[in-house]
């Protein structure tokens, strides 16, 4: 039997996270007027406070894909209402743990809209508990990392034809600096780093979540080959914040120690929405770059070099061959 190598983690971000509470990101104010925009698990947290600033900055049409049609409901009501800006929000259904869903999502959005100019894939998961997902996945790897690239791959297309001679669109994915604590993957034999990560003998809540946001790093560097110049394809890190992400994890009472240090140290909603917005502006720089507190941040030592860009290779090909189970023709939507 072959020697299990677990993850090699660094230092925690405890310091940072202190001086980052004090200094939030600027919060920038620029014109969406005209444009069409999606934002995925947007009825609470940092999600529904970047809708909030999208509507306010003149979006023509905001769209908020959601798991729950009522709790989409519920929060488009209070977003009217705070802001006074009617008939621009609309609330479509999208359950991140089903294909089905995820391929009728983009197609609606292919053949409803004139025109999508942003697309901001916020929807996430850190759970606490080892649960597969239908597709035979772990609940956290299936969200952050396989769902996600497959709604970025559907959308793009109809990103792509959006491209004028004044304006690029932006594919938005929501990372997080937890990423970069990573600096060696586990190994276990001859299996790829997705099926490791996708044992439950090695399942750790306390890495999955950052190994989850490397995995998505991985694909962002994929889904930036795939957009060529189309597409500006961003990722983007709110920094510690407060959201229900970490919901499930309170069941658990170590969990719940580590929070009550976490949230002494958290942003508001608000100020964490920031970064999504500046993330949308920042234009051709912005492209297959990660994004923290207002500034491109150098790439983690798991993305760097030689090493970097095979691991990068073969865990793209990972996700894509697991994607290709279940949504065969996904071959179509990845040209470079």
């Amino acid at each position: 039997m072959s020697k299990f190598v677990p993850t090699k983690m660094g230092n925690p971000m405890g310091p940072i996270l202190i001086w980052e509470k004090f200094h939030p990101p600027q919060d920038v104010r620029v014109s969406f007027k005209g444009q069409t925009i999606i934002i995925t698990g947007a009825n609470t947290g940092v999600g529904f406070e970047a809708a909030i600033k999208f509507l306010e900055s003149g979006a023509k049409k905001l769209i908020l894909g959601v798991r729950s049609l009522k709790k989409g409901e519920d929060a488009q009501a209070k977003m009217e209402e705070r802001t006074g800006i009617k008939g621009v929000v609309e609330v479509w259904q999208l359950d991140m743990l089903n294909y089905d869903s995820i391929q009728a999502f983009s197609k609606r959005a292919s053949s409803e809209l004139d025109r999508l100019d942003i697309a901001v894939l916020n929807a996430g998961v850190s759970a606490t508990k080892y649960v597969k997902s239908t597709y035979g996945y772990e609940s956290t790897l299936q969200v952050n990392v396989l769902s996600t690239t497959l709604l970025g791959l559907l959308l793009l297309p109809k990103l792509k034809t959006s491209k004028t001679n004044d304006f690029t669109p932006v594919l938005e994915l929501i990372g997080s600096s937890s990423h970069t604590v990573i600096y060696d993957l586990a190994k276990d034999g001859n299996a790829t780093p997705l099926e490791v990560y996708n044992k439950e003998i090695y399942f750790d809540p306390l890495s999955q979540y950052s190994v989850s946001k490397l995995f998505l790093e991985y694909a962002h560097a994929g889904l930036t080959k795939v957009a060529g110049t189309d597409v500006f394809v961003t990722s983007v890190c709110p920094g510690a914040t407060r959201s229900e992400l970490t919901r499930d994890a309170r069941a658990i009472w170590y969990f719940r120690i580590i929070l009550f240090f976490l949230e002494l140290v958290q942003r508001t909603g608000e100020e964490g929405s920031r970064t999504y917005i500046t993330g949308t502006t920042m234009g051709l720089k912005a492209q297959g770059r990660f994004i923290r507190d207002d500034h491109i941040q150098d790439p983690s030592p798991m993305l760097q070099g030689e090493r970097g860009a095979k691991t990068q290779g073969e865990v793209w090909r990972n996700i894509v061959a697991a994607l290709k189970q279940d949504v065969p023709d996904i071959d179509r939507f990845i040209t470079t």
